[in-house]
């Protein structure tokens, strides 16, 4: 088991890819604190890791929420007494143009997107400073790399998060503490199923046709699916990763080549 006795906590661990990436964690051998705004959704999942033989926790977070953020640190590292890996998975989607996008959305896209990410890494850094070793790898997107239009919030939070990454690994690279970044394409998630609809109702398409043209977009002709972010996570998380930090890993079909 690559991650035997390891103490992971991820955000957005309620479904999709923060659940993929807990069960597996699980299945290396790693006991999963699961993080999410969904009590019953993070209840669930860490139902799911027990039942692979680990230990588990749920925790309600908002990313909007200073003082739930540190709450949820300290409730998590009283209970586990460290956390060596740490997964910022949650995020949102917004969009819209930039001539009217409302200040409540760019606020809050860069609120759960880039600031929330500080306060989790700031919240469980220093306890990794300690023991001079500790693993963080952020979920990011394609957009954090290109410019797409109406994705304005979107683009600025996943551009400063891949900043805030490179910086950090910079930092912490002599003190035993990687960070990465893993820049997924286009993955059918319920997140993406949403999207997906949003925008065909704004073209006059069915939701079938709007995903097929998206489909038809990415090189390899399917869509990422969630499970298969989780094998790369696992490989950031292990000892194997000793040597790769500050990289923003395209995991995309091709998506940004295309």
């Amino acid at each position: 088991m690559r991650l035997l006795n390891k103490i992971a906590f991820i955000t957005g661990g309620g479904r999709g890819i923060g659940r993929e990436i807990a069960l597996a964690f699980a299945r290396e051998g790693a006991d999963v604190a699961v993080a999410a705004r969904t009590a019953s959704e993070v209840e669930s999942v860490a139902k799911e890791v027990q039942g692979l033989g680990r230990r588990s926790l749920a925790v309600r977070l908002d990313l909007t929420n200073r003082a739930n953020i540190r709450q949820a640190a300290k409730t998590v590292l009283e209970h586990f007494g460290r956390v060596d890996i740490l997964v910022n998975n949650a995020g949102v989607l917004s969009k819209g143009p930039a001539a009217t996008l409302d200040e409540k959305t760019w606020d809050t896209t860069l609120a759960i997107n880039l600031t929330g990410i500080f306060l989790v890494t700031q919240a469980f850094l220093g306890q990794m400073l300690e023991r001079g070793k500790g693993r963080i790898i952020n979920i990011n997107s394609s957009s954090g790399k290109i410019g797409l239009p109406y994705r304005s919030a979107y683009a600025a939070s996943k551009h400063g998060a891949l900043g805030f990454m490179r910086s950090l690994a910079s930092e912490v690279a002599d003190k035993g503490i990687t960070v990465n970044a893993i820049c997924p394409g286009l993955v059918d998630t319920q997140m993406w199923d949403t999207s997906v609809e949003n925008f065909a109702a704004e073209m006059g398409k069915t939701p079938e046709e709007a995903r097929e043209m998206f489909r038809q977009r990415i090189p390899v002709k399917r869509f990422t699916e969630a499970w298969e972010l989780a094998p790369l996570a696992v490989y950031l998380a292990s000892d194997d990763s000793i040597s790769l930090t500050g990289q923003a890993i395209q995991l995309d079909g091709g998506f940004l080549q295309s």
